[in-house]
């Protein structure tokens, strides 16, 4: 039996002269045939206006090729170059059902040439048409545009098989043969497989709406601590809104004309929130009271302004770091008082600290002792996240003493299946707002070997940006290593679209960012591709990771060629869809 498209009782076919034609096919026809029946089409005219027209059946077979079947019932004639029908009211003209087939063979063959995307040309099948009349025959000469071989009659209906074989083979051979995979594309472009699906972009639209509207209950209920506590350290996980709250207290202390700084460990996290107060028309004046820095550019702006001598170790990232423990919090004490022998005003009435799990004890000692004006008891707030401590050197508690300690246990960044996940992949217990939205499942693509990441990344880009109509602005690369030292070092653009490692330059929609955990750490993104993921080490470990997946508000992919962290991700993931049903 033939494979019909649609599969279905011909009883329901509405017209007894298609209904005779579909049972034959099937029943008459071996399994290498597949038979669509009522196949629609649509194409423009040469004035562009879409035409409609439909093939009764299109039989096809991988060796002998495609014939368009056209079936006419009722009682008809051609008389005086004209088709006619008998209605009750005399004969009335229709369309001639060979220049119908001819139209609906030419549309499909064309149709298969350009959603084969070139694969499967005119030149690689054989193709025809043919017209049945199933309860007639027929006497006289064939009508223009009919031959014997391609006119199927009453008397043919119980050999269908051989008719069809026979008006299959008398058009123009094709030499080349039908491959398995060639089959495979002209099937598929007769019969696609047409998938709706919601694009990222509009669900991380809504779902942003959604997490702005938890941060603002986070802000409302944090504010009510404000005026009873002048010294607040905060914690919380990934995601409950530490940086939002950061701000809006720095703002706050600001607008009352107290001289604030607000410090963080990032550069680029700096940036951005003092471009956010920037851009906002009702707190750019607060930039008068408010200082935004993090602690490696405060400290160089406060020694250089001070005409210290110093010189910063380069070329040796460890180097660097210890300069900046063992060094700089005492160039910074020398920096202040030489400013302030100079009537300059270089301390603070109160001091913000975000990300301040990663301070080194001497960084807490340069704020409090150095910059705050009352350093026992002035205004200081700390929000830090101890899953997210990237060095070992930062202490586990605060080195300052504070009036008030919270904990933020609630998510409000991520979609609930990127929150699950993360904190699944760090062993780190989270809540999660009942409204919380699902967001999508996050993916995954096992790829081959390292030498294959770079086109499995480009790849991934691409749809992201074709399928999913989302902007560069709203996707991050993140790797364990840099842009010019990952698989991304020798590529600059995605199909047009420029790669960039520069967060202000991402920000206005110039490129799509390639960064690594710890120079986004604090940012967030509404898509993150994790890519060049081998194996957990000293520079990358399972906190990089953490942090890395909680940059992305609703959508995650994973791109890995380590089997390890295939399975452990997995395992994540598998968790995440127990939980959530």
């Amino acid at each position: 039996m033939a494979f019909m498209r649609p599969e279905y009782d011909p009883e329901q076919i509405p017209h007894d002269s298609e209904r005779r034609v579909f049972a034959a096919l099937r029943d008459q026809l071996s399994n290498d045939y597949v038979v669509l029946h009522s196949y629609p089409w649509l194409r423009p005219d040469r004035d562009g206006v879409l035409r409609e027209g439909e093939a009764d059946f299109v039989v096809l077979h991988r060796d002998r090729g495609l014939l368009v079947l056209e079936v006419k019932g009722g009682e008809l004639r051609y008389e005086r170059g004209r088709w006619e029908r008998k209605k009750a009211r005399g004969y009335e003209p229709i369309t001639d059902p060979f220049a119908q087939a001819r139209k609906s063979m030419h549309t499909l063959v064309d149709r298969i040439e350009k959603h084969s995307d070139g694969d499967v040309g005119r030149n690689h099948f054989t193709y025809g048409y043919a017209v049945a009349f199933p309860h007639d025959n027929y006497e006289g000469p064939e009508p223009p545009g009919g031959d014997p071989v391609i006119i199927i009659t009453r008397r043919e209906m119980s050999s269908l098989k051989e008719a069809i074989e026979t008006a299959m083979s008398r058009w123009p051979q094709k030499t080349d043969p039908m491959t398995q995979h060639r089959w495979g594309r002209l099937t598929t472009a007769l019969l696609p497989e047409f998938r709706l699906y919601r694009p990222i972009a509009d669900t991380a639209e809504q779902l942003h709406e959604k997490i702005r509207e938890m941060t603002s209950e986070q802000l409302e209920v944090f504010r009510g601590i404000y005026d009873d506590n002048a010294r607040v350290y905060v914690t919380g996980v990934a995601g409950s809104g530490k940086t939002q709250l950061a701000l809006d207290r720095a703002l706050d202390l600001a607008r009352r004309e107290l001289r604030t700084l607000l410090v963080c460990y990032n550069r680029h996290l700096a940036e951005r929130l003092e471009a956010t107060v920037q851009a906002s028309p009702f707190d750019r004046q607060c930039l008068e009271f408010l200082k935004i820095r993090h602690f490696h550019g405060l400290a160089r702006e406060l020694i250089e302004d001070a005409g210290v001598d110093w010189r910063l170790p380069t070329g040796d990232t460890m180097q660097e770091q210890q300069f900046f423990i063992s060094q700089v919090p005492d160039l910074m004490e020398q920096a202040a008082l030489l400013l302030m022998d100079q009537s300059e005003n270089v301390q603070f009435d109160a001091i913000v600290i975000d990300e301040a799990q990663d301070f080194h004890a001497r960084w807490w000692e340069a704020l409090q002792c150095t910059l705050l004006k009352e350093a026992e008891d002035g205004t200081l707030y700390a929000f830090a996240d101890p899953a997210q401590r990237l060095w070992d050197w930062a202490p586990h508690k605060p080195p300052a003493s504070f009036d008030a300690r919270f904990r933020l246990r609630r998510n409000c960044r991520n979609s609930r299946w990127i929150a699950r996940t993360s904190t699944q992949l760090a062993g780190i217990d989270a809540d999660l707002f009942e409204r919380s939205p699902i967001g999508g499942r996050p993916k995954i693509d096992v790829v081959s070997s390292p030498a294959a990441m770079n086109g499995t990344v480009l790849a991934a880009v691409k749809q992201l940006i074709k399928q999913h109509d989302l902007l560069a602005s709203q996707i991050v690369l993140i790797g364990p290593r840099s842009w010019g030292n990952g698989s991304l070092s020798q590529v600059n653009d995605v199909n047009g679209v420029p790669l960039t490692d520069s967060i202000a330059e991402w920000y206005q929609g110039e490129g799509i960012l390639v960064s690594t955990t710890r120079s986004f750490k604090g940012l967030e993104s509404d898509v993150v591709v994790v890519y060049d993921l081998q194996r957990l080490s000293e520079t990358f470990n399972i906190i990089d990771l953490y942090v890395a997946c909680t940059r992305g508000r609703s959508h995650l992919h994973f791109l890995v060629t380590g089997q390890n962290l295939v399975t452990t991700i997995r395992g994540a993931i598998a968790h995440v869809q127990q939980e959530l049903g």
